[in-house]
């Protein structure tokens, strides 16, 4: 009975650490938009549900399903990271 607990306390915080950490990414439609919010900042292609981001030119840059148009430094610093492979 406690390993069944501690494993939903557990679930329960990393939800709550993903709700966190994407509160300060802010998503937009189109890569102009982004570019207005962070015009010192390189926008990229990311999803705040997978935390995972693609660099302009890459093969997923502007075409994932739940993705969305943020800058760089905001995904950075809400843990996100770059997809592998260059993808």
């Amino acid at each position: 009975m406690n390993s069944l607990r501690t494993t939903a306390i557990v679930g329960a915080l990393a939800l709550v650490a993903t709700a966190a950490s994407a509160a300060g990414v802010k998503e937009y439609k189109t890569e102009a938009g982004a570019q207005k919010h962070c015009p010192a900042d390189t926008v990229v292609w990311g999803s705040s549900a997978s935390g995972v981001y693609h660099m302009k030119g890459a093969k997923n840059y502007g075409t994932t399903k739940d993705g969305k148009y943020v800058c760089l430094g905001e995904a950075d610093g809400a843990g996100w990271h770059a997809a592998k492979n260059k993808q």
